[in-house]
C-alpha cells in the first residue's frame, strides 16, 4: 500500500479566483475577500505582498492577518459556508475518485486552506484523513468567532506526510503526491513521485508530471507500479 498525498484548493477543487498583484491561485481565501468587497480585496492582496517580501515569520501569522481582514469586513457563516458548497470539483476527479483501488492507495488531503473544504471532500469521497490549515468556529448568530490553525502548507505539509508514513508503517518511498501551486513546491520535491494538476511553472519545475485531467493519472499511477 502507498499513501495517494493529494492538495485541495486548486487541485480537488477548480481555483476559481487569483487577485491582480498576486501569485498564488486559490479556491476559498480569495473568494472570501472578493465577496466582501473592494476594501478587502485590497487588504487581501497586501497580505501577499507582505508574505513575498518575507515580512511574516509563518504561515500561520499570514493566516491570522487573513483571518482579521475576513472579522474587520464582516464574513458570516452563510457567506461562508455558500463559498465552501458552491465551488466544483477539477475535470475527470469524480470519476478517477470511483476507479481508484483504495486497497492500494490510502488517500491522504493536506491543504494550507479550510478544514471546511476538506470536510466536503471526505464525505463526498470516504477520505479518511485530512489535514487542513485553518477551522472557522461561527457564533450562533453566524459570526466568525474564533479559528484553528495548523502549519501544514509550504515545508508543514513535508512533516504531516511523515507523520501518516510512520503511522502506516510505510518507508519514504511509499508515497505519492499531486497538487498544482507553488506552495506545493516543498512537498512535491520530497515525493518520490509527484503530479502536477494544472501547475504554476514554479512547481512545474518541480513535479515528475504535468496533467490537465484526472484520467491521465490512472496511466501514471499504472505505469509506475
Amino acid at each position: 500500500m502507498k499513501l495517494l498525498v493529494m492538495d485541495i484548493e486548486g487541485t480537488l477543487f477548480e481555483p476559481g479566483v487569483q487577485l491582480p498583484g498576486t501569485s498564488l491561485r486559490s479556491t476559498i481565501w480569495q473568494a472570501i475577500a472578493t465577496t466582501l468587497g473592494p476594501e478587502a480585496v485590497a487588504d487581501e492582496v497586501r497580505t501577499h505582498s507582505k508574505w513575498e517580501s518575507g515580512d511574516y515569520s509563518s504561515y500561520l501569522e499570514w493566516m491570522r492577518a487573513t483571518i482579521e481582514i475576513h472579522k474587520k469586513y464582516g464574513l458570516t457563516r452563510s457567506a461562508f459556508e455558500a463559498l465552501v458548497a458552491g465551488v466544483s470539483y477539477n475535470p475527470g476527479l469524480q470519476s478517477f475518485m470511483q476507479t481508484l483501488d483504495r486497497d492500494r492507495y490510502e488517500v491522504v488531503l493536506i491543504s494550507g486552506g479550510f478544514r471546511e473544504l476538506a470536510a466536503r471532500a471526505q464525505a463526498d469521497f470516504s477520505i479518511h484523513h485530512a489535514f487542513a490549515a485553518c477551522e472557522y468556529l461561527f457564533d450562533p448568530d453566524g459570526t466568525l468567532a474564533s479559528f484553528n490553525l495548523l502549519p501544514c502548507d509550504f515545508r508543514g505539509k513535508v512533516d504531516f506526510i511523515g507523520l501518516m508514513l510512520a503511522e502506516y508503517g510505510l518507508t519514504q518511498s511509499d508515497w505519492v503526491f499531486i497538487g498544482d501551486g507553488a506552495n506545493d513546491v516543498p512537498i512535491a520535491s520530497a515525493a518520490p513521485l509527484s503530479i502536477g494538476f494544472r501547475p504554476d511553472p514554479r512547481l512545474a519545475a518541480a513535479t515528475d508530471y504535468s496533467i490537465d485531467d484526472f484520467a491521465e493519472l490512472v496511466d501514471i499511477l499504472k505505469e509506475r507500479e
